[in-house]
């Protein structure tokens, strides 16, 4: 069984994730330069750390996740188990990630 994320992410897939987990510097160089250039914020390797979003290590990004704050304060283990799933916030998630080369990360 893979590590699945609120929003439908696995982590498994994630490099962010492979790169904490395997404690690899070159794959959290390469995500930090591919992910600088697509987001267009400054990241460098010491940002890429994450043991996925019901961890207590988070990506700086996912800190703030609204999507972790809802299935949070809902109880609910992923979105997909919400009663107004999908819901406007998951359908722009999916949307932002789908029309980006972010890998297939979701499950």
């Amino acid at each position: 069984m893979h590590r699945s994320s609120y929003c439908g992410v696995n982590c498994e897939k994630c490099k962010v994730y492979i790169g904490t987990m395997n404690d690899d510097d070159i794959i959290k160089q390469e995500i930090a330069n591919e992910w600088s250039e697509l987001y267009k914020r400054n990241f460098n390797k010491e940002d890429m750390i994450c043991k996925g979003c019901k961890s207590d290590t988070l990506f700086s990004l996912c800190a703030k996740c609204d999507i972790t704050i809802c299935n949070t304060n809902q109880s609910i283990d992923n979105c997909e188990d919400c009663d107004i799933f999908p819901c406007e916030r998951i359908q722009r998630f999916f949307t932002y990630h789908k029309d980006r080369d972010t890998g297939n990360v979701f499950y």
